[in-house]
């Protein structure tokens, strides 16, 4: 990829890590302008680095200056000292993370080693399609599908159990060549995994079971966990790391989401493994606002000594900070999950701690290249669990948020 800077003559290439490259358009047009002493004209950026793009180790770098005698030392010195302040996303498991069992469940399945071909559908049944971030799923599963001679069909499940079991019919009867579910009640699903089972059409699930530790579903070939443990030690461990021996609450979903209240459960755990105390949690009858407000002002008025809150995702995040701002509790520790652009701005202002974010396209990469290895009678791993990165104030400028 080449950025052009300047406008005279090209003096030589040089290979920038990519690391060094800040994310934000005005980062790159004043950090790099006359202040650095390299260059003393403006710098004009003709291309943005893609996420992919970000993913390489290295961009190539066409220097054009007023200056023949500038380097290519000189340009990497400007922008590694620029960029240094930024630090980059890891995606990847937490730093110092040791699943309980002390094992690690891979973090990816094989590539699929050759098409199934002509006719190939993969199909994909969502707990809602509005959900922040599963466009950029899509995306991914989509990327691959298409490399390997497949079309995704989506249902939309509509948060409605029986929507989800139609949309499976659905599948079926449209001759879907390997299908992937993300369940709201995998024991509702049990009828239609049967009907596939006994076309030969194999079922992979998307976070259901939610625990690495309990049984898959059965008539499923692998489950794709979140990493609900491991994100649930990120946030900790973020809030031992701000204020050791934090007095913390939960804000705890009481509708029906197993791996929501699972991730909780997972807060509490390493809580008392990090030496947290826990004082109490609230339950939020459903994922809008208004009650998860609720929620947390109860929590905060039933107990003033708390000192962090934390969220089974970045919705509820964002009304647990307008709870604390309300109750002139500023001071409150909160923390997310997802990655969401409401939540990251919050992070920016320090009003909430982090967020463990979702790699969704990586993650839609990894369903499809699933659904299509069991397509091939490939053996695959009964159980892989997604990569995800900390996203706080170090490095939220150099994050993206999901498509909503």
């Amino acid at each position: 990829m080449l950025f052009q800077l300047g406008s005279l003559h090209t003096i030589g290439h040089c290979w920038l890590p990519v690391q060094s490259f800040p994310s934000n358009p005005s980062d790159r047009l004043l950090r790099y302008g006359p202040q650095t002493g390299i260059l003393n004209t403006r710098l004009r950026w003709d291309e943005t680095p893609n996420q992919e793009e970000r993913d390489c180790t290295l961009i190539l770098i066409k220097v054009k200056s007023l200056a023949a005698a500038i380097t290519c030392a000189g340009v990497l010195s400007a922008f590694a000292g620029a960029a240094s302040s930024e630090v980059a996303v890891n995606w990847d498991l937490p730093p110092g993370y040791v699943a309980p069992d002390g094992s690690h469940l891979p973090m990816k399945y094989p590539d699929p080693t050759g098409k199934p071909g002509n006719g190939c559908k993969i199909g994909y049944v969502s707990p809602l399609n509005a959900i922040p971030g599963l466009a950029d799923q899509l995306k991914g599963m989509r990327a691959v599908a298409t490399r390997y001679g497949c079309t995704l069909i989506v249902k939309d499940g509509g948060l409605n159990p029986q929507i989800q079991v139609t949309g499976m019919q659905q599948l079926l009867a449209q001759g879907a060549t390997a299908i992937v579910v993300d369940p709201l009640v995998p024991q509702a699903l049990a009828a239609p995994i049967r009907q596939a089972n006994a076309q030969h059409v194999p079922i992979i699930m998307q976070d259901s079971p939610a625990g690495t530790d309990q049984a898959n579903v059965p008539g499923t070939v692998s489950n794709f966990d979140l990493g609900h443990d491991p994100t649930a030690y990120a946030a900790v461990k973020a809030i031992a790391d701000a204020k050791p021996g934090a007095r913390i609450g939960f804000i705890y979903p009481s509708f029906p989401a197993a791996n929501l209240q699972y991730q909780v459960e997972r807060f509490k755990y390493w809580a008392g493994k990090l030496g947290l105390a826990s004082v109490g949690q609230e339950g939020t009858p459903d994922n809008s606002n208004g009650p998860t407000s609720k929620a947390a002002s109860a929590l905060i008025q039933k107990h003033p000594e708390v000192e962090a809150i934390m969220t089974f995702n970045d919705p509820a995040a964002e009304a647990t900070v307008a709870a604390a701002r309300s109750l002139n509790r500023p001071d409150i520790l909160i923390t997310g999950v997802n990655g969401e652009s409401g939540v990251t701005g919050l992070i920016k202002t320090g009003s909430v701690l982090m967020t463990w974010a979702y790699n969704n396209f990586a993650n839609g990469e990894q369903l499809a290249n699933a659904a299509i290895d069991a397509a091939l009678g490939m053996t695959i791993p009964q159980k892989v669990t997604a990569i995800g990165a900390v996203i706080n104030k170090s490095n939220v400028a150099g994050y993206n948020p999901p498509i909503s």
